[in-house]
Formats: structure tokens, C-alpha cells, sequence
């Protein structure tokens, strides 16, 4: 989700070092993990894949990125991405995926349907990265936004807001990005209809929702 924004925040000067040997040698996932852990100690994580997700709550937000950007031994002072992805209520069995992610199948049972926004931080000075996670609900979702500590936030914000109605609190222009601005719901969340949308096609043609499609149909 990062289409168009600035790639540095404002504290950054100059070119960003290497990935070589001018970067400060990152500790492992592990010791970044008991190092937030040590100042938060209610803060859950997990590493899969080789990446380590950091799960904190709403309230916790803006506190555990500004200690993640301004710790030294941290120095996350660049936020690379923000994205999310909606979870509705309900039970879901997801289908093992071997030719994109790798991830294998699995289900998820919840009671309540949320959205999972992933802050992506990325520390030049000690070459690490790792994301942050924190889940609001889907019926009305909201949160701090993170425009004060990182500008790249700006942007990448919007787009969220855009696709899945996250209201950043505190923003300050958060209007959409992508979609008009009379566009009615948001595109990325699982309870946006799929197709039907009503669009002059050549030959007035409509694009009927999937459940409903006729192949021949739609491409004669």
C-alpha cells in the first residue's frame, strides 16, 4: 500500500546506509522481541516465515511506535509500509496457497469480525525490520493516526482509510485516495460486493456479481 508516497521521513538527511557492511550489525528477532517486551510487557509476538509480529492493543499504539522509532537500539525511524486486511465474524476456512504465500490451510472461527492494520518499521541504522500489529473492530473501526511520528503515515493512511474505513484519528487530511470521493463503502474489506458494480460497459453491457456470471455472456 504505497503507492506515490514520500519514501523518508522527515528526520531522515542524506541517502539511507546499505544493507552492507556501513549498516550497525541488527539483533535477531528474538532480541527484539524481548526488548520491547521488556518496556511493554503485555505486548504478544511471534516470528513466522522469519518475520516477527508484534501484536498490541489500539491504546497502545502511538506509545509502542514512538519507543520503536526513538529507542537507539531500536531506531525504527522509518515507517515503510502500512497495510491491513479484514477478518469477518464468522467461520472461515482459508485454502493452502502454494503457489503465492506458502502459507498452509487453516480456519478461523471469531465472534467478532476485525481488521489487522501491520505497521511495517525498518531501521536503516541497524539494517532490521519487523511489523506491529494491532486489530480494531470491523463495525466501527478507529485509530490514533501516526502522522506526528511518522510522516510517511500520510498517505498510507488514507489508503487504508479508503479500502477498509479505518477512521485515523487525529489525521490531517483524511479524505480517499483512490476511489471518487462519493465512492459508497471500501473495497478491500470481505463484506464489499464483488462485482455488479453498475458501470457503462461498451454495448451496455453489466457485470453481474460472480455468484451470477455467465462467462459467454459478459464477453460477447
Amino acid at each position: 500500500m504505497s503507492e506515490g508516497h514520500p519514501v523518508f521521513d522527515a528526520e531522515a538527511t542524506g541517502e539511507p546506509p546499505s544493507s552492507g557492511s556501513d549498516a550497525t550489525s541488527s539483533m535477531d528477532l528474538a532480541a527484539i522481541e524481548r526488548h520491547v517486551q521488556g518496556r511493554f510487557g503485555d505486548v504478544a509476538a511471534d516470528v513466522k516465515f522469519g518475520e516477527l509480529s508484534l501484536y498490541v492493543k489500539p491504546s497502545q499504539v502511538l506509545e509502542v511506535l514512538r519507543f520503536c522509532r526513538d529507542d537507539e537500539a531500536l531506531a525504527c525511524a522509518w515507517l515503510a509500509d502500512l497495510s491491513a486486511v479484514h477478518w469477518p465474524a464468522g467461520d472461515h476456512s482459508i485454502q493452502r496457497q502454494p503457489s503465492t504465500t506458502g502459507w498452509p490451510e487453516y480456519r478461523i472461527d471469531r465472534a467478532q469480525g476485525v481488521i489487522e492494520v501491520d505497521y511495517i518499521l525498518r531501521s536503516h541504522t541497524h539494517n532490521h525490520w519487523f511489523r506491529v500489529v494491532v486489530a480494531v473492530d470491523d463495525t466501527t473501526p478507529r485509530l490514533p493516526s501516526v502522522t506526528g511520528l511518522y510522516p510517511t503515515a500520510n498517505w498510507l493512511e488514507r489508503e487504508a482509510y479508503d479500502m477498509f474505513g479505518i477512521d485515523f484519528q487525529g489525521h490531517p487530511d483524511l479524505v480517499r485516495i483512490l476511489m471518487p470521493d462519493d465512492w459508497v463503502g471500501h473495497p478491500h474489506r470481505k463484506d464489499y460486493p464483488l462485482g455488479g458494480v453498475d458501470i457503462p460497459y461498451q454495448n451496455d453491457k453489466f457485470i453481474p456479481p460472480p455468484s451470477q456470471r455467465d462467462l459467454r455472456e459478459v464477453v460477447e
